[in-house]
């Protein structure tokens, strides 16, 4: 039975272009990005070009990576100044190099190595470009990017009729969403500063988690040296995130607790008549 199902939705999805596909992905995680900002608090319009200029980074990186990992199927083609060819009445686009490097929708990128770049230059914008603190954007930016790889696997998966690949995107998309059911439910039942200190270690666990599966999920299977390096990067940058989230965080706490310890005048005393000195 599920077996049947799933060879339905692998011919369901080789009939779908790869671009569609492809865009489905890139349209989900700017909806995961867009919520996740929404949740610090920033103003969207100046939000959507940290992930604008991150996505182009990470294609640009993504489609390298595959290029130098593939070489071997670029090799045998001719090199041609014109971006199209023409024979009789069929145009042909993007066939010969270079031109070839840029068929991006064709799906032919190293996945991985496109959203490591992704965190990367995202985390660059924001604390570089922006000045922002990292703590603020560090849960959006990991789980857009988790989140987007985990979509390509089910659909990678689905597409090839690899119960693996499928499985596991399925387990990368359940985390995020238990994490969030969890802290709606934390949202409605405690308050003030045991609130932020619950949140922020749901947070923790489940990016410590989400991050030992994807490694465990690539270091298992036989991945190159490349795949190597951006999940090794991958796992270092959570780390680091971590460390600065619980570190900015409890510093806020400390700042509002603060300031909330400042005596605030009421209406009573501002009612009061000033008494000047004889």
């Amino acid at each position: 039975m599920y077996l049947d199902i799933l060879e339905k939705i692998q011919q369901i999805l080789n009939s779908v272009s790869p671009l569609i596909l492809f865009v489905v992905v890139l349209l989900l995680g700017m909806y995961v990005f867009w919520s996740g900002s929404m949740e610090t608090r920033k103003n969207i319009s100046s939000v959507y070009d940290i992930f604008v200029t991150s996505l182009l980074g990470g294609l640009v990186v993504g489609r390298i990576c595959y290029i130098i990992i593939n070489w071997n199927q670029f090799s045998s083609f001719i090199w041609y100044w014109l971006p199209y060819e023409k024979y009789g009445e069929q145009i042909y686009l993007f066939r010969l190099l270079p031109w070839r490097f840029m068929r991006i929708w064709d799906w032919r990128i190293d996945i991985l190595s496109m959203f490591v770049a992704f965190i990367l230059i995202a985390t660059f914008w924001v604390v570089i470009v922006k000045k922002w603190k990292w703590s603020h954007m560090f849960t959006t930016i990991f789980f857009t990017a988790e989140g987007m790889l985990a979509i390509s696997f089910i659909l990678l998966g689905a597409s090839t009729a690899n119960q693996e690949w499928l499985t596991q995107g399925i387990v990368m998309v359940l985390l995020p969403l238990v994490l969030f059911f969890l802290k709606n439910s934390v949202k409605k039942a405690i308050v003030g500063k045991k609130e932020i200190k619950t949140l922020m270690l749901l947070d923790i666990f489940f990016i410590t988690l989400t991050t030992a599966y994807v490694t465990y999920t690539y270091f298992i299977a036989d991945i190159n040296n490349t795949e190597k390096a951006s999940i090794i990067t991958f796992a270092v940058w959570s780390l680091l995130g971590i460390i600065f989230y619980m570190k900015e965080t409890k510093q806020a706490d400390i700042t509002i607790e603060k300031v909330s310890s400042v005596r605030t005048v009421s209406h009573l005393d501002i009612n009061q008549p000033i008494k000047l000195p004889k």
